[in-house]
């Protein structure tokens, strides 16, 4: 059987980085094409044509010197701009929270379309119409679990699981937080009294009925260690 770390050594030179991370380098490289070495000789081909064609995967070996390089480069930007504990809040928690926010939205978008189903509308004032969308609501445990799920399959911890699946009631909540209070004195200077029901309506519709659904759904992938999903994670 070849070499393949010393086949790959001399066509990777030189690679610029640091010994221990040319040596992870090569030896990952030299591993996949093992592998497919391996696999083709199972299939019948002669030990010369296996490694000859696994060869030829790889046969612009200065494009894959720049793209290890360039690779490489990104990383080390990203650990010294998040360091390992923002790298790894990056992972566990920024990423599934916007994806989180993206699906809720996207979701909330396509009921509001024309040919989307209608809304449940009620008026709890005389004059203000309240728009509830239930089928919103009943697709966020979904959300909420997928959210979840990517944060624990990355290592997150029991509240970075939590934030990560609840991040859109979070971005909710922030936003009638600052307005809500402007609103009540506006309402109360120019119309001597506050729209107190309208505003419990809102934080219950848009921030604590939200809230529940999320991590309803998250809450399988709540429980248990994120050290058990991290094997599952490295393993491939």
């Amino acid at each position: 059987m070849p070499n393949w770390r010393e086949i790959v050594r001399p066509k990777l030179a030189p690679l610029g980085l640091d010994a221990k991370r040319e040596e992870e380098v090569i030896t990952e490289l030299a591993g996949h094409l093992e592998d497919l070495y391996e696999d083709l000789v199972r299939q019948g081909k002669s030990e010369s044509e296996a490694a000859e064609f696994a060869l030829s995967t790889a046969a612009d070996w200065d494009e894959t010197r720049r793209e290890i390089q360039v690779a490489a480069h990104e990383e080390v930007i990203m650990n010294y701009r998040l360091g390992p504990a923002g790298k790894r809040r990056f992972k566990t928690l920024w990423l599934p929270g916007a994806c989180t926010m993206a699906l809720s939205g996207i979701l909330l978008r396509l009921l509001q379309m024309p040919s989307a189903p209608s809304p449940y509308i009620f008026w709890p004032q005389h004059d203000m119409p309240f728009v509830f969308y239930w089928q919103w609501f009943v697709c966020l445990p979904l959300v909420g679990a997928i959210g979840a799920y990517w944060s624990r399959h990355a290592g997150g911890k029991l509240r970075e699981r939590a934030l990560a699946a609840s991040s859109t009631a979070v971005a909710w909540m922030c936003f009638p937080g600052l307005l809500l209070p402007f609103v009540l004195v506006f309402q109360w200077i120019v119309h001597h009294s506050a729209p107190l029901v309208p505003a419990a309506l809102l934080l219950l519709v848009w921030v604590v009925l939200p809230e529940a659904a999320l991590l309803l759904g998250a809450l399988p992938f709540l429980r248990g260690n994120a050290a058990e999903s991290r094997p599952a994670a490295t393993s491939h």
